[in-house]
């Protein structure tokens, strides 16, 4: 009797692929509801604040999740330092959303930071052909602390925990200079057992031009040049029209 064919290799995940788009479906139907839930029906700071250190809990144990499963992806201890942009700034974001206080200054490096670091990975996640099935712990934990920072930094700006001001903004491109830094120790004092660390000597996506002084500079300019248009232009223009008295009916 002939041999019985072998069972069809699955398809391993990529960007785009199936997998993915699967979860991109159900990470926005969760996120989306979640943040037009919590828009309409909690209206009690007290409430809000509950809900975000809830959230930063969860994405606190998500990134601890995330790097305890890379010690047996890199099959080394150091898997367990964040030595990326996302990775480091989900540990302070997570941290700071547990025990400090509404409008921060650390939630103005870290609002901006999350929320661009995560769409970009969440949306074209370099790392998730890690393995060759999605839920493979180390893909699907990275997946995920990158959404919760995203939905994190969202919901603290809709509900007012963090007031965006060109005042504070000056703590996004030093939270920057504060990673580059951390980075160069971290590729110094791990002695070659890290060999990547923010980006510095690698491209944000492999075989392009998206270096850290590339990205860094424009996302700085990009955010500071929206922040200047909605608190010099279009927050005036709504505040005016609230204040103007309704229309008498005829």
């Amino acid at each position: 009797m002939p041999p019985k064919p072998l069972p069809p290799i699955p398809e391993a995940p990529r960007i785009f692929g199936w997998q993915h788009l699967v979860y991109l479906a159900v990470y926005i139907a969760l996120a989306v509801g979640a943040l037009v839930f919590i828009a309409l029906k909690v209206k009690k700071e007290k409430t809000t604040d509950i809900i975000v250190k809830s959230v930063g809990g969860v994405l606190l144990a998500s990134i601890i999740w995330n790097r305890i499963t890379l010690i047996e992806y890199y099959n080394s201890v150091w898997g367990l330092i964040p030595n990326t942009v996302c990775g480091t700034t989900s540990l302070i974001f997570g941290i700071s959303a547990l025990f400090l206080k509404r409008d921060n200054i650390v939630f103005h490096f870290c609002v901006y930071t999350a929320f661009w670091g995560g769409i970009v990975a969440t949306v074209y996640p370099t790392f998730i052909g890690q393995a060759d099935y999605f839920l493979y712990q180390p893909t699907i934990s990275g997946m995920i602390h990158h959404g919760i920072s995203v939905f994190l930094s969202v919901l603290m700006v809709m509900k007012g925990y963090v007031k965006l001001s060109l005042k504070k903004f000056y703590a996004f491109p030093l939270g920057y200079c504060f990673l580059l830094v951390y980075g160069i120790f971290l590729l110094d004092f791990s002695n070659g057992n890290i060999t990547e660390a923010m980006y510095i000597f690698a491209p944000l996506i492999p075989g392009t031009f998206l270096t850290w002084y590339v990205v860094d500079p424009f996302l700085i300019l990009s955010n500071l040049g929206l922040l200047a248009l909605w608190e010099k232009i279009l927050k005036p223009k709504l505040e005016l029209k609230k204040q103007q008295p309704p229309e008498a009916e005829i």
